[in-house]
């Protein structure tokens, strides 16, 4: 989860029994959300109904009664513009109660139409200036009316947004109170035209038109208050339409109606006045009962509504904070015993199990454990125990049969390599006795390789013995040279002609670590003449300080440094060889040095050879397994023909065998630099016996004269150093196993 951050069981699981209650949270914080808003904008809008709507239908009646004075002040009477100053006194008062109203909401919840009404009646005072320029006798209907029409039906206006944000519920008594508003502008309009005909004593056919349209307005407005209302609710309606004022006043409206030609208020002007008067009064009185009738219901929806919301939220909250609560608990413990058994299983993985297998391995008898795992109580979590003990049950039958298999294999392994071993050594035994009887030259050369070729298959099953943890049969008692030990195995490859030895100390090994020296060695030279071009020599040197350091040179292609790191590795802390892992071309020569070093507490590195060309092998070895040299042995007759010896070659004095001679000097002349009168690209050169007992370089030529006498001579003295060489080594010819 890149490397991303893992997250923990428990937490998934909490994550998990979380999800259905914070979705319950979530839905009871939307729900909550929901109605808090719905109470906030109930009360938002049933403030503005008892506040705004108040002052504004305040400023209503304020215009309606300042417009009546304005008509009546056509008259020029001192008490009619008093009155008009009276008037224009209480609108003033309306219109700043209204301001201060406003100012008490905030300006994204206050309807455009009270915004544009507040507007508005700041050019009141503009429009009395040019009421006031005019004398009374010249301030026609049309000039002075016309602004009030417009203040008032703005103020109208709100009352309508109020029924476009109402609740389903309240907009029927809302269309009512609009209409109720409404039908009492008109009839003050038409008290308007008839007090301005009284005040002017005449009624033009303007006015009558005029007042017509306003009573037939009127009459159609009327007819749609309380329409939608339920009967109990239209009650308070239908009682005011049988009011007596409004009677007569449609009576009177009547009598105007039908008498459009008279130039003078047709009707009696007190009588008029009166019941209009005494109607507006009435309509003003339902009005504010409607008024207060929508404030109360909006102040009790909200409170219903906050009731509904603290019945139904708590206990959705209550109920998803106890379920978030237990779901936390069970998944907390849910998490422990999980936490347990990770715990519990990942301990018997990571440390008993490989105890367990490494206790098989050493070859312990291993007993039934108990099962690691408590049982609580029969659930999954149970389950799963079993099947981990199932599991570990059936890891350490796999562990017991790997262990028996490794086993049974070391044992093929070993039994396979002490049979070669015996085979090995009869074939040698064998060709021995032919050797000793054979006089053809050609022959006798054939032999000698089949020889060569029979000591690398003795070596080769020794380290199959040696990886399948047996110990090798033959054990060299006596200390033995440095020089002889790279001799005896040099004498183990193929290409034994390409080992070059430079400047060897005079130094000499135990006999225990140089047997098993001299097959390391063995194992680095080939692969150093495998890995590197066959017309190049493979340098072998060594140099003396804390101990002796042995250096193996090859001039091949080289090794990377991801590859010397990892050879450096193995030898430095060998694993178990392990028949499974192994590959084709599994590293086998490295695990036989890396474990012949362990054994004698040797050391081997790999390293880039100077020059950048080859790899470079140092053996360290340490102070304690050296010795000081023996005297050096007496140096073969002239007639002795010699090979190239292996560990079992030492005599048990300490000394090379007949059949062995000392390396040659690091400084020869010879073809390859390492030649000399008695030795020829590292090894002992074959001679003739010659009669002449003075030393010198033999010439060997193709005419040379040689017959069957001469060759048998030649042959016993290399029979028998070989001979006595093997007598070292093993007990008997007889197979093993």
């Amino acid at each position: 989860m890149p490397p991303t951050k893992r997250r923990s069981l428990r937490a998934r699981m909490i994550t998990l029994v979380l999800l259905p209650s914070t979705v319950l949270l979530l839905v009871w914080s939307l729900f909550t959300a929901l109605l808090v808003g719905d109470i906030r904008a109930l009360r938002t809008e049933t403030a503005l109904t008892r506040e705004a709507g108040t002052a504004v239908s305040a400023v209503i009646g304020a215009l309606q009664d300042e417009r009546l004075a304005t008509a009546a002040s056509a008259n020029g009477a001192q008490s009619s513009l008093l009155a008009l100053e009276d008037s224009r006194a209480a609108t003033d008062a309306a219109v700043d109660e209204l301001a201060g109203v406003l100012r008490g909401f905030d300006a994204d919840v206050l309807p455009v139409q009270a915004l544009h009404l507040q507007r508005d009646l700041g050019g009141l005072a503009h429009h009395r200036d040019i009421v006031d320029a005019l004398p009374p006798y010249r301030r026609e209907l049309v000039q002075t009316a016309a602004a009030y029409h417009d203040l008032v039906e703005q103020g109208l206006r709100f009352w309508d947004s109020r029924v476009e944000h109402a609740e389903p519920a309240q907009i029927p008594r809302l269309r009512s109170l609009t209409s109720l508003m409404r039908a009492r502008e008109l009839l003050a309009r038409q008290n308007t035209v008839f007090t301005h005909a009284v005040a002017t004593d005449t009624f033009t056919p303007g006015a009558h038109t005029e007042f017509v349209a306003a009573a037939g307005a009127q009459r159609h407005t009327w007819d749609r208050i309380g329409a939608e209302l339920a009967p109990e609710d239209a009650r308070t309606y239908r009682l005011l339409e049988t009011y007596d004022s409004l009677r007569r006043v449609r009576d009177l409206q009547n009598e105007v109606i039908a008498a459009p030609q008279h130039t003078r208020p047709p009707v009696n002007a007190s009588a008029w006045q009166g019941a209009a008067e005494a109607s507006d009064q009435r309509m003003r009185s339902v009005e504010r009962g409607q008024l207060r009738l929508l404030a109360d219901y909006g102040d009790a929806r909200s409170a219903d509504l906050a009731r509904t919301a603290l019945l139904t939220s708590l206990p959705i909250l209550a109920v998803a904070l106890a379920s978030a609560a237990v779901a936390i608990t069970g998944a907390v413990r849910m998490g422990r015993r999980l936490h347990r058994l990770r715990t519990t299983t990942l301990e018997y993985a990571r440390v008993h199990l490989p105890r367990l297998t490494a206790r098989l391995r050493a070859g312990e008898e291993v007993g039934p454990e108990p099962a690691p795992v408590p049982r609580t109580r029969g659930d999954e979590i149970t389950d799963v125990a079993d099947a981990f003990d199932d599991a570990r049950r059936a890891a350490v039958a796999a562990a017991v049969q790997e262990a028996r298999l490794r086993a049974g294999v070391s044992a093929m392994f070993g039994t396979i390599a002490r049979r070669t071993q015996s085979l090995v050594h009869r074939q040698l035994a064998v060709l021995d006795r032919l050797e000793r009887d054979e006089t053809d030259p050609d022959a006798l050369a054939a032999l000698f390789r089949v020889d060569h070729f029979s000591a690398r298959l003795r070596r080769n099953a020794e380290n199959l013995m040696l990886l399948s943890g047996g110990a090798p049969t033959r054990r060299p008692r006596a200390p033995m040279r440095l020089h002889e030990v790279v001799r005896a195995a040099a004498g183990e490859i193929e290409d034994y002609t390409r080992v070059q030895s430079r400047g060897l100390p005079p130094v000499a090994l135990r006999g225990d670590t140089a047997a098993d020296t001299a097959r390391l060695l063995a194992e680095l030279l080939e692969n150093a003449t495998a890995f590197s071009p066959p017309d190049t020599e493979v340098e072998v040197g060594a140099v003396l300080g804390d101990g002796c350091r042995i250096e193996v040179t090859d001039r091949g292609l080289g090794m990377g440094e991801a590859a010397l790191e990892e050879c450096n590795a193995l030898l430095a802390d060998p694993p178990r060889f392990d028949v499974a892992g192994l590959v084709e071309d599994s590293p086998l020569g490295l695990f036989v040095v890396a474990t012949l070093a362990a054994r004698h507490g040797l050391r081997v590195e790999l390293s880039a050879a100077p020059g950048g060309s080859g790899v470079r092998a140092t053996v360290h070895v340490p102070a304690d397994a050296l010795v000081e040299p023996g005297p050096a042995p007496a140096p073969p007759p002239p007639a002795a023909v010699t090979a190239p010896p292996s560990p079992e070659d030492t005599a048990p004095g300490g000394t090379v065998s007949e059949s062995t001679v000392h390396a040659p000097p690091a400084n020869g002349d010879g073809p390859h630099g390492g030649t000399d009168a008695d030795h020829y690209m590292g090894l002992p050169r074959r001679r003739r016996r010659a009669v002449d007992p003075a030393p010198g370089p033999a010439t060997t030529t193709d005419d040379d004269d040689r017959s069957p006498e001469r060759v048998r001579s030649l042959m016993s003295a290399f029979q028998a150093g070989t001979r006595r060489a093997r007598a070292a080594g093993p007990d008997g010819d007889t197979e093993e196993g």
